[in-house]
């Protein structure tokens, strides 16, 4: 599934920020959501924040939001501002982003050792979710 995106690429003190006006809530947040040292850095780092950002979308059931028309963005930008439009092959590219595990040794008490044990619970998964919930990371 091919998805293409406007960008605003914002020149600013050497660096070049990237941000999505369809994918911010906020407005003023969508100029400035990551960067990098050169306009190709920028845009790398701009197509994975876009993979991460519909990544959540599709884990909270959410619709993809709809890319604006360069008209309606036009009349918005700074001197300092220009609209790219990223292209990407979502499916694709969501396959390329790994998590990396890290092994935690942890000690709980042996009953509850037994009774999980008993009940074939996964520790990790149940260990992930607790973690998520008290960290307010939806699933």
């Amino acid at each position: 599934m091919n998805l293409t995106y406007p960008a605003i690429i914002t020149h600013k003190d050497d660096l070049f920020y990237i941000g999505f006006p369809d994918i911010e809530e906020n407005i003023e947040d969508c100029f400035y959501v990551t960067y990098g040292d050169s306009f190709n850095d920028a845009i790398e780092m701009g197509k994975e924040y876009l993979i991460l950002k519909l990544e959540d979308y599709e884990n909270n059931n959410k619709s993809f939001p709809k890319a604006s028309s360069i008209i309606d963005l036009k009349n918005k930008l700074k001197n300092n501002q220009e609209i790219v439009y990223i292209t990407i092959n979502y499916e694709y590219e969501k396959s390329l982003i790994k998590l990396a595990y890290v092994k935690k040794t942890l000690t709980i008490p042996s009953y509850l050792d037994i009774l999980a044990k008993n009940k074939n619970i996964n520790f990790s998964q149940v260990l992930q979710n607790a973690l998520k919930k008290e960290l307010g990371i939806e699933k």
